[in-house]
This record gives structure tokens, sequence and C-alpha cells, in this order.
């Protein structure tokens, strides 16, 4: 029908499927002819076949997939009429809470690809789309990886970028193996920015944005955004440490924090992997914070006094309209 995305892997195409008294909608990716090597052609065949292995509710289903007369791939996946979770926040003016249940959304769907041992690797806010009632979906598994399969696709080249920067794990720039975790490192950028307006790490260059992702300490983010608590800002710590094996173990666990993080604003130890379990002695003891009332989830989203950029996007609006949980 018309191109609704384009990008340096392919074209994404809105397309309708007609059949014996149906007509059904689909986003069909394809590679251009010019571009289809060995790799696009490999890759497309991944997507469809990981993919197929995921249900979820939140994951955008595979629907069809093959190759063009050319010999360029194609893969139909289900039409998600929406807009990406930064716009949809952003146009509906959602509060911090209602951000962060949109955000819960993800994390259940990104849980439920690690149960099916599936590495998303490219985890950002335009991968990510928002029905009209609130409803997420993940996209783009172009790149994905089963875990334990450690064949190698480069994320920074001579040719440019094969991941977005912003969103990348050290490990993951550093060309190391990858796992879950640094799904989660990308994970916790967005929730960075979902709540702030801003990325934790910025630069002129890509290459530059990348080495701050190895090197440089993430900002606080209720030094941009004082009503976040301080219980949801130790989950985004805890999620952007630099070493896999001081993050959460599993997209699960992070759920889990994250929900008693909304639930107990000023007394929540996210470094204790198991929250419920009854403390034994005086070191298993919640790390202190300074109470806050669950009213303050409720304050507006910080904007912060910076001009939009490349690598900054648009302050956010702020009230409260109904979203689903």
């Amino acid at each position: 029908v018309r191109r609704i995305g384009s990008g340096g892997m392919g074209q994404v195409w809105l397309a309708e499927r007609e059949g014996d008294g149906f007509r059904q909608q689909a986003a069909v990716k394809t590679v251009p002819g010019h571009l289809a090597d060995p790799e696009a052609v490999r890759r497309a065949g991944r997507e469809r076949r990981l993919l197929a292995r995921l249900e979820h509710p939140n994951i955008a289903r595979v629907i069809d997939g093959g190759s063009a007369p050319d010999g360029s791939p194609w893969v139909a996946m289900e039409y998600i009429q929406g807009e990406d979770i930064e716009t949809w926040c952003r146009n509906r003016a959602v509060d911090l809470r209602g951000r962060v249940r949109l955000f819960l959304q993800v994390l259940a769907a990104v849980a439920a690809a690690h149960r099916a041992l599936v590495v998303h690797r490219d985890l950002k806010p335009s991968n990510v789309l928002l029905d009209e009632t609130g409803g997420a979906f993940i996209t783009d598994f172009g790149i994905a990886r089963v875990i334990g399969d450690q064949s190698h696709t480069p994320t920074i080249t001579t040719q440019g970028v094969v991941v977005t920067p912003i969103y990348m794990s050290p490990e993951q720039a550093q060309g190391q193996p990858m796992d879950g975790r640094s799904d989660l490192y990308a994970l916790g950028v967005m929730l960075f920015e979902l709540l702030t307006g801003r990325r934790p790490f910025m630069s002129d260059t890509p290459y530059s944005i990348a080495v701050m992702q190895v090197t440089a300490p993430p900002p606080s983010a209720r030094a941009i955004n004082p009503n976040i608590t301080p219980a949801v800002e130790q989950v985004i710590f805890k999620t952007l440490k630099k070493r896999p094996d001081e993050r959460y173990p599993t997209a699960a666990e992070m759920v889990e924090s994250l929900r008693i993080a909304i639930e107990n604003p000023g007394g929540f130890n996210p470094n204790d992997t198991q929250p419920h379990r009854k403390p034994v002695s005086a070191a298993t003891q919640p790390v202190p914070v300074t109470p806050i009332q669950p009213q303050q989830m409720l304050q507006p989203v910080y904007t912060p006094p910076r001009a939009p950029s490349d690598f900054m996007p648009a302050p956010v609006s702020a009230s409260m309209p109904s979203v689903r949980p």
C-alpha cells in the first residue's frame, strides 16, 4: 500500500493480503536487491524462525515470509497501527506512573523472549510500538540471536552502525559475548529516557557514545527529574551497571523489582534478588532511603532545561490520562 519505514538494513511497507472473504493488513519488511547479500538473506530467515517460536501478547507476530523473484528476502509481520513509545507518551502527556506501567509491558515481553532463549540485541524506543489502547508491542528481531549462538554480527563497522549506540550495552560495544542482560541494559537506557526526557549518554558521534557506554557512569535520573522516586532510580542504576553480573540476572527479576519500587517508593533494595524472603541478618536488610510519598510518582514529567537535538528528544509534556495497566 505504502512505505511506512526505512533504514540501512531495508524498508518496511504496509501491505494487504486478501483471502476468501477477508483482508489482512501486514507490515512487510523487504531488503532491496542491491542490499540482498548472503548475510541479509540469512538474517531475514533467522528473524522468521525466531519470531515463529515467540508467543506473547506484547510481541508482534510473524505472518509469512520468503524470497522475491530476484532473491531478496521479505518478512511479513502483524501490522501495529500506532506510535513508538516515546511519541505515544509525549502526544498523550502520560505521567510517570503511566510510563512505568507501559514499560512493564515491554519488560514482560522481553522476559518471554528470554525464556524462549531469544536475545533481541536492538531494543530501543522505535522498536516498541503502542496501539490506541496503550498496548505495547516489541518489533524488529532482525539481529536477534538464540542465547548461546555466538555467531558474529558486528555492531560498529567501517560502513556504519548496525545497532544504535545510544542503547548499546558495554559488552556489545566491545564485541564481547552477549546474553539477556545486554537487553536489560538497553531497557535501562530506555527507562531513563522515558522518565527524564533525555538519554543518559549523549555526544556528537555514535563512536563517542559507544565509548561512554563502556567508561562513563550514568547520571542521576532524579537530578534531572526530581519526581522520580529513589526506589525507581535504584532500579535504573542497577540495570545500567557496566558489568553484566552486577545487573539483574533475568528480565523477570527486573519486572518484579520495578513493581515493588512502584508500590514501595521509599523502601526498596534492588540489590536483593529475593525481595520477599525473610531477612536473617542486618546484612540482608533493605538499603535505607529517604521516605517519599507515593503521590510523587504522579507528578508531571520534568522538562530538562536543554534544547532538543539529534541525540536528545524534544521535552515531554505532562498530565494524567487514563492508561491501561
